[in-house]
Formats: C-alpha cells, sequence, structure tokens
C-alpha cells in the first residue's frame, strides 16, 4: 500500500530508543539500550534496543524487529497501521508517498473486487433458498445449525456446475479477469475460458474484521475430497492474516477478555448459535504471527479447542515456538470424549461446554501431560526419549521462573533425578546459546532449536547482519549452499537475495512472511552487541573454517562409498572414488 520511499522516510523519522521508551524503562548497556520486555513477564531485562540499526530484540522471547513491528506487537496493529500512526507522529503527509493516479487505481481495484465478492455472496445465499439448495438446507439441518445462524452467517450453496456462479457474475457486470483475481473462478489448463472455483459445496462466506466477504470456504456433503476447499490468497485476502467470524467475535472478546479458537467452520458457528460468540476459527492453517497480532487488538488471553486426534496434538506442539513467545496467556481447553465443539454442544450442551472452558489448562500443562503420557511406568528408553523433548520446550520458555517450575514437573511425571535434568537443561541452554548478548536469567534466543549450532557460519551471520559491507564482501566468495545448519542457510539466503535486490538492507525487507523462526534469528544476531578485533581476518578465518567442514563432510561421504564399492567388488567405481578423494583432500588444503 505505501511504497518503499515511504516507509523509509517514515522509519527514518522516528527515533526508535525515544519510541519504545514511552513504553519501556530503558538503560543504556554499552551500544545498546535494555529494559524490561512489554511482551512477556520477566523480572531481569533480556529487552535489547539498538539505536543505531532501530531495531529491537527480546533475548528472552525473541520478539523482534523495527519501529513498525514493535508498534504491531504493543498495540495490535497490523503494518498500514502502524506506518500511518508513526506517520502522523512525524508529521507526514502519506497521501504523498503514492502518486495520486497509482493510489486511485488500487482503490478502484479494491472496490471492484469487494463488489465480486458480495455479489457472489449474494448469488450463493439465494442458491441456498432456492430449489437448488434443498439438499443443502437438509444437511444443515442435520447438523443442527438454526435458519437464524444461516442468516447470520450469510451461508450458501454452490451447485454442482462448472460455470453456474461465471454466467450469473458475468451478467451482473463482473469482467472474468476480476473474478478470477477474487478466486471465484479458475482458469482452464488446457483451451481457453474459466470454471467455477466453487462447486457441489456449502458455502461459509469469510469476512475481513469490518464485515467485508474477502473469501470463501466451501464443505462437501459426502466423502469426496477435499472436504473444505477455500479462496486462494487474493489481494483482499491472506489467510495467515485472518480469521473465520472474527468480525463477529471481535466485542464478545473484549468483553469477556479472552477469544476461543477452534479449527472448523461448523465449530465456530456452532459455539455462536450456544451463545458462545467470542469463538473463531483459523482457515485451514495453523496459528500465525499474524492471527495473534489481530487478537491482540481486543484480549491477550486465548482459549485454544485443538481436534484431539494426532494431528490436532501435533499441531498444537509445532505452535509451541510461536504461542510461547507471542506475549499472550494462552490456555487449552479440553473436550472429553473426543468430540470436536460441534458435536458436544450438539450432544452435551452449553453448561458442560462452558465447564470444560473454566477447566482450561495452561498452553504448557498440556505439552507436558502429551509428551509425559506413560509417565513414571515407561521403560528408560522411553523415559530419555521424553525428558530429551521436555527439555527441548522447557529451555525455549522465556521466563526462569516457569522453566523452574516445569522442570520440576517433568522429574516428577517420569521419576527421575531432578539434578540430573537441571544439569542437561543448563548444558542443552550453554551448548545453544553461541555468542550473544548474556542476561541475569541467562535466557537463551526463542530461534535455538537442538543440536549445536556450527560456530563460523554464526558468526559469518553475525558479521554480515552487523555491516551491510561485510555481507557485500563475502557475496561470491561464499555461498547459502556451504552453510550446514538448515537456518543459517536460509539466513544466508536471504542476506545474499536482498543485497542482490539492491534496493536496501533493512529487517523488514530480510524478514520473510509466516518464517517466524528465521524473523527472530535475523534481528537476534542484527542486534547483538558483540564486537571482534579484527572484522575482515575473522570472515576469512571462518570461511576457511566452514570450507574445511565441508571438505572433511564430503570426504567421509566419499570414504563410505569407497567401503560399499570395495564390499561389492567393483574396482571401477573404488578407483573414480579414490581420485574424488583426492581432488577434495587437495581443494580442502587450499
Amino acid at each position: 500500500m505505501f511504497t518503499d520511499d515511504v516507509i523509509r522516510r517514515v522509519r527514518d523519522s522516528v527515533d526508535i530508543q525515544d519510541l519504545i521508551s514511552g513504553y519501556v524503562s530503558l538503560k543504556r548497556t554499552g551500544k545498546n539500550w535494555q529494559g524490561l520486555c512489554p511482551f512477556h513477564n520477566e523480572k531481569t531485562p533480556s529487552f535489547s534496543v539498538n539505536p543505531d540499526k532501530q531495531i529491537f530484540h527480546c533475548f528472552g522471547c525473541g520478539a523482534g524487529g523495527d519501529v513498525f513491528k514493535f508498534l504491531e506487537l504493543q498495540e495490535g496493529l497490523n503494518f498500514p497501521e502502524a506506518v500511518r500512526k508513526l506517520a502522523e507522529r512525524s508529521g507526514i503527509t502519506l497521501p504523498e508517498s503514492r502518486p495520486q493516479a497509482s493510489n486511485k487505481k488500487y482503490e478502484d481495484e479494491r472496490k471492484a473486487l469487494l463488489a465480486v465478492m458480495a455479489d457472489a455472496a449474494a448469488y450463493f445465499r439465494a442458491e441456498l433458498e432456492g430449489p437448488a439448495g434443498s439438499a443443502a438446507r437438509a444437511y444443515l439441518a442435520k447438523r443442527g445449525v438454526r435458519e437464524s445462524i444461516i442468516k447470520d452467517f450469510g451461508l450458501g450453496w454452490s451447485r454442482p456446475e462448472w460455470d453456474g456462479a461465471l454466467r450469473h457474475l458475468k451478467q451482473k457486470g463482473h469482467a472474468p479477469a476480476f473474478l478470477e483475481k477474487a478466486g471465484i473462478i479458475v482458469k482452464r489448463s488446457e483451451g481457453e475460458g474459466h470454471y467455477d472455483r466453487f462447486r457441489g459445496r456449502i458455502i461459509f462466506p469469510i469476512r475481513d474484521i469490518n464485515g467485508s466477504v474477502i473469501a470463501f470456504g466451501g464443505r462437501v456433503m459426502d466423502d469426496a475430497l477435499p472436504k473444505y476447499l477455500n479462496s486462494p490468497e487474493t489481494p483482499l485476502y491472506s489467510k495467515s492474516n485472518v480469521l473465520y467470524c472474527m468480525d463477529m467475535a471481535k466485542e464478545a472478546a473484549r468483553k469477556n477478555d479472552h477469544f476461543i479458537i477452534v479449527e472448523g467452520y461448523l465449530d465456530a458457528i456452532a459455539c455462536h448459535q450456544y451463545g458462545v460468540r467470542n469463538a473463531t476459527a483459523t482457515l485451514g492453517t495453523a496459528l500465525t504471527d499474524g492471527h495473534l497480532r489481530l487478537m491482540r487488538r481486543f484480549t491477550k488471553n486465548v482459549k485454544l479447542i485443538f481436534d484431539p486426534d494426532p494431528a490436532g496434538v501435533k499441531a498444537a506442539l509445532r505452535s509451541f515456538d510461536l504461542l510461547a513467545g507471542s506475549g499472550m496467556n494462552v490456555k487449552v481447553v479440553l473436550l472429553p470424549g473426543g468430540d470436536d465443539p460441534d458435536t458436544f454442544l450438539g450432544t452435551k450442551g452449553l453448561d458442560a461446554f462452558i465447564a470444560c472452558l473454566k477447566d482450561a489448562v495452561p498452553l504448557m500443562d498440556f505439552v507436558l501431560a502429551q509428551v509425559v503420557k506413560e509417565g513414571a511406568g515407561a521403560p528408560i528408553d522411553e523415559k530419555v526419549s521424553r525428558a530429551g523433548e521436555m527439555l527441548g520446550f522447557i529451555s525455549r520458555l522465556p521466563s526462569g521462573i516457569e522453566r523452574d517450575h516445569y522442570l520440576k514437573k517433568t522429574a516428577e511425571a517420569l521419576d527421575v533425578d531432578e539434578a540430573v535434568l537441571r544439569q542437561e537443561l543448563a548444558e542443552r541452554r550453554t551448548a545453544h546459546a553461541g555468542p550473544r548478548e548474556r542476561t541475569a536469567e541467562g535466557a537463551a534466543p526463542a530461534h535455538k532449536g537442538t543440536g549445536q549450532r556450527p560456530r563460523a557460519e554464526e558468526m559469518l551471520i553475525h558479521l554480515m547482519l552487523k555491516d551491510e559491507e561485510t555481507a557485500r564482501r563475502l557475496k561470491g566468495r561464499i555461498g547459502p549452499e556451504d552453510f550446514t545448519d538448515p537456518l543459517f542457510r536460509r539466513a544466508a539466503e536471504r542476506i545474499f537475495a536482498v543485497l542482490a535486490e539492491g534496493a536496501g538492507f533493512d529487517l523488514r525487507r530480510l524478514a520473510v512472511e509466516g518464517d517466524e523462526e528465521l524473523n527472530r534469528l535475523l534481528s537476534y544476531y542484527a542486534v547483538l552487541d558483540a564486537d571482534y578485533h579484527d572484522p575482515e581476518k575473522t570472515c576469512d578465518d571462518c570461511i576457511d573454517r566452514i570450507r574445511q567442514q565441508g571438505s572433511s563432510k564430503k570426504m567421509r561421504s566419499i570414504l563410505a562409498a569407497i567401503q560399499d564399492a570395495e564390499s561389492r567388488g567393483d574396482r571401477e567405481r573404488v578407483a573414480e572414488l579414490q581420485k574424488q578423494l583426492v581432488e577434495t583432500k587437495r581443494s580442502g588444503a587450499q
């Protein structure tokens, strides 16, 4: 929506230390300023601000970014809202940031797409109410969905025809190009023309926070696959930033001071039908930072109801890093009998559902229960595995008090020596931390995973993020493929890609939407206050070390292949591999 020029001008007009000082009490520590993180509870400061680079990073919860990101997290704004607020603070008039013709074109396109979606929603709704929708109405009635709720949610029906919506919307004056751009129709793979995306499905309009239809979800009534089909990403719709029926749930969430997150359309509808109006649902994706940012505008409390099957549990565990470092109070609701909310409300009723909501457990208690299911009776190898898994979760908790609490609970649940677990946790956190600003709590950065990261690769990433010129000098001397650590490889790919674009080397440009692990690593090393006596020599040494390690790894692979070829009596292959070994030794010595 805003040009790079305007974003840069607004960002440069704001002193990040001055902005954050309005929310956090900061004290100078070396080149940086430090204070208590506003995004998670802590007693010892781990929140750092670098005025030179105009970025912040919390070494406890992993939150990090520029002035825009800080406002997004602190006040629950989206990016355009943060830009507007800071522009107003600096007295910058935003309409000048975009040529009037371009701005009008953007607004005209958005209005046209919204008109397409409104007419499509009306068409699907009329189809459900008409003769063609009788089977769909019977299905919804069987599922217990009342007529009043069908109207409130604007549910519809798409006939099992190839071009019903296409013909109707063309008659309404909408060009096929706009229908395709809105995700209503799909271009044929062979020949010319289009066909309807949604056919033979109950239609669930997806609305933005203001109530405008921006996408659709479609559900079959039989066992056909896929069961659910959603609109693609469009100029109106990004599934990582939209929650189903958020427009209807937001005020109830503000009033009740929490959201309830379910996984399906019918689960959310059932909650609203029974009076639980602060319920909303994800749209075929895991929870994202965009979802949490949206909810933070109304409350910092969330209750999650995952599907009780193994896939639902895995989804909960995969969301741990995002949720644990979100600064939100996250609890998990466990419905007995393995029911989803729709089934549970229909069979057990509202009172039983509310009782389950009241019994919601903290996210980490849920994780503990899932990981140490077999408990003290598990075989020793299982205990070792489960203890290791739990230590992985515990080490990523931002609060030292929380880590201590769950370490004790893990030792208790598995009937193992707490002191041994405590020692392993300390070793794990020390090994994974790398060069960093030490806090009194000793919190390891949230981007760290399991396994010790290669030191030389880590130092190179740090040096490149500290200084753009260093990154430019290294481009061509080393490539992403030389990094063995997957996360450092992604970071190198991103750094070199942004350098190739030549449009500025700032944290917002480096960040990748949806890759929170990478974004936290980038902000961590960009703000890390650690100096090198001779940066240029350090780069040379790191490159040499990486090449030696790569050469050693390749030699081990060749030796294993030689051994295999010898066991098969393949002399020709052995001779070929021995030549490769000599060449690899020679290149590694250079």
